[in-house]
């Protein structure tokens, strides 16, 4: 029948792409993980940035900057066919490649605070990443790359695309308010996160 044949369509193409992301999280996560436990030399260790002065620490803010990986997850689910999936694996790759030659050749890192009672959240994030591999920011960098994503495959027009800058700039905030990142690690990954998202739409236009 049709409709099963169009179901049977559709699970086939969420597990190409289920199966992409996974790929290219456990490539990412390998990597990022060996530079942190085996860095080259030790890191430069920022204690305090110009943001930082006006922008007290919260914990709160580990909800805002988790949101980057629903972001990333849902511009998987966004993308139209297995062309695209690819184009944007191989911008989120490119664009982490960059980010590992700078934390292989300039390490860096930033001083956290003393939390007291922190959410579990936050008590599972400083766990599970070390505060190192600073600049530039990948958190942000794949954020713009996941936004441009999903404004293209859902042809956003100025509201819409809106809404993703607000849900940008709220990410870029937690990333400095959390202290993972200064504003200068933010904003290389904000410019990095941009020429990844130019790759990707010039291969598009590319074919």
């Amino acid at each position: 029948m049709p409709w099963r044949d169009a179901r049977t369509q559709l699970g086939a193409a969420l597990g190409k792409k289920f199966l992409a992301g996974a790929a290219v999280g456990v490539v990412f996560t390998t990597i990022y993980r060996a530079l942190q436990e085996q860095p080259w030399r030790a890191a430069a260790m920022r204690a305090d940035c110009v943001t930082w002065r006006g922008l007290p620490f919260n914990a709160a803010w580990v909800w805002p900057y988790l949101s980057m990986f629903p972001l990333v997850g849902f511009a998987w689910l966004s993308l139209p066919d297995a062309r695209a999936v690819g184009r944007f694996a191989g911008s989120l790759l490119a664009t982490a490649g960059v980010g590992w030659i700078c934390f292989l050749l300039w390490p860096t890192g930033c001083v956290r605070p003393v939390v007291v009672d922190p959410p579990l959240a936050y008590r599972w994030l400083v766990a599970l990443d070390r505060p190192t591999n600073c600049l530039p920011c990948l958190h942000s960098a794949f954020a713009v790359i996941a936004a441009d994503a999903v404004a293209q495959s859902w042809g956003f027009t100025w509201p819409g695309r809106l809404l993703l800058g607000a849900w940008l700039l709220v990410i870029a905030v937690s990333i400095v308010a959390l202290r993972q990142h200064t504003d200068v690690d933010t904003l290389a990954g904000v410019a990095l996160g941009a020429a990844g998202a130019w790759l990707n739409r010039r291969r598009t236009v590319s074919g």
